[in-house]
């Protein structure tokens, strides 16, 4: 692996992992922060949506670095290619496509409905069934990401092995 690609991957992976877990911990945090102070669920969700917002473009922005990173590894070992590079490159694809559904597919409506959910019962469901939704394609993004940045470590210890 390059290191131009390695660098470009392990930053994109450092996003898309630690930066998703962060913000989703900061999220839970805040919630259950504002529901143990009397606020309603829907007024701390509509609180807390300007960071998931913000941060999808981020994630966004990862995700075509991961697949550049990824790509130019793909370019430079055309040849030399083994079950578990393959499994890498499978598991960034995967987390860079939950991460366009959740930046591209998921957080727009989320965003668009924000205002509505303190009044309009139906936007509220439709916020609801959103919110359920993101919650199964962040948390695969952050899976995938974590999968694609340990396989490396076991790449060299295979070919440490006799």
């Amino acid at each position: 692996m390059s290191k131009a690609s390695q660098i470009l991957r392990l930053l994109s992976l450092a996003l898309l992992f630690g930066g998703s877990t962060a913000v989703v911990f900061v999220a839970v945090t805040l919630v259950r922060a504002a529901k143990a102070n009397g606020v309603p669920v829907e007024e701390a969700a509509a609180v807390n949506a300007p960071a998931f917002i913000e941060y999808a473009k981020i994630l966004a922005g990862a995700a075509i670095a991961l697949l550049i990173g990824e790509g130019l590894d793909f370019a430079a070992n055309r040849g030399a290619k083994g079950k578990l590079t393959l499994a890498r490159y499978g598991t960034s694809v995967l987390c860079a496509v939950t991460a366009f559904v959740f930046s591209f597919a998921i957080v727009p409506p989320m965003e668009g409905l924000r205002e509505q959910i303190k009044s309009d019962a139906a936007a509220k469901a439709k916020f609801h069934e959103l919110h359920e939704v993101s919650r199964g394609v962040f948390g695969a993004t952050i899976l995938f990401a974590l999968i694609s940045l340990l396989l490396p470590a076991f790449e060299g210890r295979r070919s440490q092995q006799p």
